[in-house]
């Protein structure tokens, strides 16, 4: 399906550790927008993923290249909370049963599981909590002619992880861009978009939850229209695509504010 073009290949290459080239210097650690309420994971082909809002806190380091595979820098920052057919809930360190891979660049992060080791754990539904103040480190690979120091990750999981909670974790565009990211996995896998249906869509995905006049809320309604104005012309995975390229034009417009403002710059 089209839809999940480049989110499931990401976690597919997540389960096996692909893509990564070892002849480059580790990429950048990257902080992760919390989203305490939690990620629905979605299902395809026998993967489930959730796809995480991030940018990166060191800019001196390459960007991520494709299939990057990551890990969370402190394992109670990301938890897989699991729901049984009867209700009953588990909550387990997310770091011990999924793999987080590169998604787009520094702006999305993709955290898949197998369906089937899901089915063995018991649920019947998922979801991820992200925590604040949480970071992803990349897995260390051989040969690194510059590799990430304990020193370095401490400080960019600190220090900087702090800067980047004042200067982008609460601002307006970052929550405009995880509202995209919400509606964006909501979106129907395929078929062609009736006019009609765009209000229907946000509400299904959204909800009632923000005032009219929320500045969250406008930005995300904002790019949502924007995007939605051709949609009915070239289907869902142009939708889907615009969204994307939405979400990650916030992501970089905070980022590039984050990098001005952090220690030393």
């Amino acid at each position: 399906m089209k839809r999940f073009r480049s989110f499931f290949l990401a976690a597919v290459a997540a389960a096996g550790f692909g893509g990564v080239n070892t002849a480059l210097a580790a990429p950048q650690i990257l902080a992760a927008l919390p989203v305490e309420s939690g990620i629905p994971l979605t299902c395809n082909n026998g993967v489930c993923a959730a796809e995480l809002s991030t940018y990166c806190l060191q800019r001196e380091r390459p960007a991520p290249g494709m299939g990057t595979a990551y890990v969370p820098a402190a394992p109670e920052h990301f938890t897989l909370v699991l729901t049984a057919d009867n209700g009953n809930e588990v909550r387990l360190p997310a770091s011990a049963h999924m793999t987080f891979v590169e998604n787009r660049g520094f702006m999305s992060v993709a955290a898949a599981i197998e369906h089937g080791r899901l089915n063995a754990l018991g649920a019947g539904t998922a979801k991820l909590v992200v925590w604040k103040n949480a970071s992803l480190i990349p897995v260390a690979t051989p040969h690194d002619p510059n590799p990430l120091t304990a020193e370095e990750i401490a400080y960019a999981t600190k220090s900087l992880r702090d800067v980047g909670r004042e200067i982008v974790d609460e601002r307006p565009a970052a929550q405009a861009a995880q509202l995209l990211a919400k509606l964006n996995a909501a979106l129907p896998a395929e078929g062609a978009v009736g006019a009609g249906h765009f209000d229907g869509m946000w509400k299904q995905a959204i909800g009632d939850d923000l005032p009219p006049l929320n500045p969250v809320g406008n930005a995300a309604r904002d790019a949502y229209r924007e995007c939605a104005s051709g949609a009915s012309s070239y289907g869902y995975s142009g939708l889907r695509r615009c969204l994307e390229y939405r979400h990650d034009d916030m992501i970089r417009g905070l980022n590039v504010d984050y990098w001005q403002n952090q220690p030393g710059s």
